[in-house]
């Protein structure tokens, strides 16, 4: 088995298997001893690391260096460790090397290269809402069970934004509930309702249209514990942006071009067309000065419930209010 190997990424899940299946296969092939560094600042003490290896170079025991990142990006102390151990690594030394996502200069960097060459580097990016049916579907094939797509939707609506609690759910599935075909029924009971949203999910569910994800999005973050005032800003920017690309549409913009002037981009740039497509522009101008009061409401600055105002916001901008 290859020495060096590189997790990085957000999806906690799949680093902690990933590290997990490496080590089972490390202690069958005779490594028995391991230690396990965690980075939580720029001023980590590397020599620890490398005074630990010089140590154990005196006795032929096989073991583990496992060095978890927790900053935000690896310092220069941390690439130039990484560089030393692909190119010259300490004897009888098998490295675990646990990062957060890593943007472009760092995976297109000299040390990155060298651990590439020396090993295998595992990518663990999110599972977007997107992807989970799919990652749902296999998981539940891995545990013996037959699921229609109804069961999966079922399992990703409790289990979205959460892929460690999806696995657990799962498993205990496994423990509970007879292999072969599965029924909603049977998950209704069994399963818990662990989803954790993100509040850019609800930006998109209000531009796309889907007011009941609207809705189940909207009730998650306030039972977080999110607050009115980032939300009612985070709809008002949509609303705003909108109106601007309407605006601009009236005035002859091609719409790629109205989009850019309302810099709106990435994921976000779909859910805006949708929009732009779904939405009657004689609402913006109501839109606006709901977006106003709910913005006040928020800030205790004017009466009513700005959760309420919120929650009204996407069914009157599609025009089923």
């Amino acid at each position: 088995m290859k020495l060096l190997h590189l997790i990085h990424g957000e999806e906690t899940l799949t680093k902690l298997e990933a590290a997990d299946e490496i080590r089972a296969q490390a202690r069958v092939a005779g490594y028995s001893e391991r230690d396990h560094y965690i980075v939580d600042s720029a001023h980590f003490d590397w020599s620890l690391v490398t005074q630990a290896s010089d140590n154990f170079s005196l006795f032929s025991t096989l073991r583990i260096v496992e060095i978890t990142i927790n900053t935000t990006k690896p310092s220069a102390d941390a690439c130039e460790f990484f560089a030393g151990a692909a190119t010259n690594p300490a004897p009888d030394t098998l490295y675990i090397f646990n990062l957060p996502k890593l943007d472009r200069s760092a995976t297109e960097s000299a040390w990155f290269a060298a651990c590439s060459r020396a090993g295998d580097v595992i990518s663990a990016p999110l599972v977007e809402r997107e992807q989970l049916p799919n990652w749902i579907g296999k998981r539940l094939k891995k545990y013996s069970f037959d699921a229609d797509r109804d069961v999966v939707d079922f399992l990703c609506e409790r289990c979205e934004g959460n892929l460690l609690a999806a696995k657990q759910e799962i498993e205990k599935l496994s423990l509970f509930l007879p292999k072969g075909k599965l029924a909603i029924e049977d998950l209704v009971a069994a399963v818990a309702d662990v989803a954790r949203y993100d509040p850019n999910e609800l930006s998109e569910a209000f531009l796309r249209g889907d007011l009941a994800r609207y809705a189940r999005v909207l009730e998650g973050l306030y039972a977080e514990g999110e607050q009115a005032p980032r939300l009612s800003w985070m709809i008002s920017e949509d609303v705003h942006a909108l109106a601007s690309i309407f605006l601009a549409r009236r005035q002859g913009a091609p719409l790629a071009q109205a989009l850019r002037n309302a810099r709106v981009w990435g994921k976000r740039q779909k859910a805006m067309e949708h929009a732009h497509s779904a939405i009657d522009p004689r609402r913006i101008a109501e839109l606006l000065k709901r977006c106003a009061t709910l913005d006040a409401q928020s800030k205790g600055q004017a009466a009513g419930d700005a959760w309420l105002t919120l929650g009204a916001m996407a069914a009157f901008a599609h025009g089923e209010l």
